[in-house]
Formats: C-alpha cells, structure tokens, sequence
C-alpha cells in the first residue's frame, strides 16, 4: 500500500478552531505520521468573520510549523504543504485572482466549502463561477450537504461541472461516528475523489487514516485506494488534471 496524503485538515496553529499552538500542531502531525499519513496539505478555514487570517499570516505560521518539523527525525519524513478551506461567497473567485486567499499546495486546485444547507443552484453558481475563471473546485466533506444527500445525479451533474468531491474519513469508519450511507455510496459509485480527515486535534476529529483506507480496500479494493488516498493529491499538488 501507498503512503496516505491528507488534502483537508485543521493543522496549522492559531488561525480557526483546529491546533491552538504549535505543541498541538506538532502532536497533530505525530499522529499522522502514526496513520500513515506523509503528505498533509494545511486547510485552515477561510470565512470572513470566523476564520480570515491574511496570506502571509498563514504563510509565516506554516514555515515556522515546517521548520520544527524538519527538525523531528519521523516529521522530517513528511511532505507538508499549505492551502485553505474557503467557504463560498460569490466574492471567492475575485479573493482568489487578487491572492486574498489560498489554493491548494499553490495550485489550481480550491477546497471550498458550501452550507450544510446550501441549495443545489447555489453549488452550481460556485462551481460554474470557480472552473470559468479557471480553477478546480474539490467541494469539502459534500457527503454533509443536506441537500444534495441521495441524490447521485445532481452529484454527479457537479462533477461533469468540473467539480471533485471530498469526504471525510469519519465518514467511513465505526469508532466514534456511525458510517454516512451517502457517504459509502458515493465511494461506491466512483464519484469520490479525496478522502481527507478534516482533523481539528488528537482527541475531538482526530486525524484517523487507516479505518478508513481499510474500508475502502474492503469495498473497493487497493487500486481505488490509492488512486484516492495517494495519486489523485499528489497529482493536485502536480497541478495535473485529474480524472473525473
């Protein structure tokens, strides 16, 4: 099996509601290391009023993250990148042309993330608005978005759009959360791209890797696997274009 990548999670320091301080952050990426993970891309929240830490706030905190890092002889090992999770606006792609905000691993590619409650007409204003302008939306954790639960044509209908989906791997594991059916069935039905933990600590919304890549190898077998935990982020950070 292929090392695993983690293209969603809450790691960097002091800029939302994940690691408070760069001990956390470091414990974060220990227990990574321990899953599995070696290439973790940094997503911390991007929403005005919430989380909104300018470029090069975020910038300096990841290479000072980066440097303590290096210094570990097991987080050395690891491939760390920076992006953010941006919560659409109709403003985003204008934040994105101006450099307001973060790609992902500075590439094309933009983890972005709708309302519980978003209406599908909403998410295909965002995607039309993201892919003309030029980027590649990877909607986050979609297997939450009320109203789109079941439905796996309009999923699918996002995806001929241009958009990726996303799901969170406590969606797919027995531990602390029951398994989301949408969720499985999307994995099921080849129209799951990226598997991320959206980890926000060690205890509450732990990074955990393994479960979830068990049950994909389990009802999917290993190839799809490591398309998806492996190829497709390696291909993103390439900045390559990845088949829907």
């Amino acid at each position: 099996m292929k090392p695993f990548s983690d293209i969603h999670c809450h790691v960097l320091f002091g800029v939302d509601d994940g690691a408070r301080d760069m001990k956390h952050s470091l414990n974060m990426l220990s227990f990574m290391y321990d899953e599995g993970i070696r290439t973790v891309i940094m997503t911390p929240h991007y929403r005005i009023g919430f989380a909104d830490a300018a470029c090069d706030v975020l910038r300096s905190r990841f290479e000072t993250l980066a440097r303590a890092a290096s210094s570990d002889d097991r987080l050395s090992q690891m491939d760390l990148y920076l992006g953010s999770e941006i919560h659409y606006t109709p403003s985003m792609t204008q934040w994105l042309d101006e450099k307001k905000v973060l790609t992902m691993a500075g590439s094309d590619y933009v983890l972005t993330e709708f309302s519980y409650t978003a209406s599908l007409r909403e998410m295909e204003e965002g995607i039309s608005l993201l892919v003309n302008a030029g980027y590649h939306p990877v909607i986050a954790h979609l297997e939450r978005c009320i109203e789109l639960d079941g439905k796996l044509d309009d999923v699918y209908h996002l995806i001929e759009m241009g958009a990726y989906v996303q799901v969170n791997t406590e969606s797919l594991y027995k531990r602390m959360f029951a398994r989301t059916p949408f969720a499985v069935r999307l994995l099921k039905e080849d129209m799951v791209h990226f598997v991320a933990t959206d980890s926000h600590g060690i205890r509450h919304r732990a990074p955990l890797m393994k479960d979830a890549a068990r049950f994909i190898t389990g009802c999917c077998g290993q190839k799809t696997c490591e398309r998806i935990l492996y190829d497709n982020p390696l291909t993103m950070i390439d900045n390559g274009i990845i088949d829907s």
